[in-house]
């Protein structure tokens, strides 16, 4: 799982700084958001908070909750019914609402996570 929450951490940097790659993910945008917000909470709330009192935990909380804040904002609910679409469109708009900068301080952190969760990985797939 940790290489796919990494993909995804990349994915989410590669949309939200103007590159090439942004260009060809446009198209996809929708669902790597969509799938980055689940994929994140699954980080966090689930491997995060059952391994709380280990580093791995610690890093899925913090890079949990870092893909759902950078993610959540850039998701369209038009189409969500209101059951989901009324409490992520209230977080929406906090997050929205936060300070100017932290959105950036957020991708910050990702990049950091995704540094750390890929330098692992291609550690335990060398050695």
């Amino acid at each position: 799982m940790g290489i796919v929450v990494t993909i995804f951490m990349a994915l989410i940097l590669f949309l939200s700084i103007p590159n090439p790659v942004e260009k060809r993910l446009k198209k996809y945008q929708d669902k790597i958001f969509a799938i980055t917000f689940l994929m994140g909470a699954w980080n966090a709330f689930w491997y995060g908070a059952q391994h709380f009192d280990e580093f791995w935990g610690i890093a899925a909380l913090i890079s949990g909750f870092a893909m759902m804040i950078t993610s959540l904002p850039n998701i369209s609910l038009d189409k969500s019914p209101s059951y989901l679409s009324t409490p992520l469109g209230w977080l929406q708009t906090k997050i929205n609402s936060l300070p100017q900068g932290f959105q950036e301080l957020m991708l910050l952190m990702l990049l950091g996570c995704a540094c750390i969760y890929g330098y692992t990985l291609i550690q335990l797939n060398l050695a």
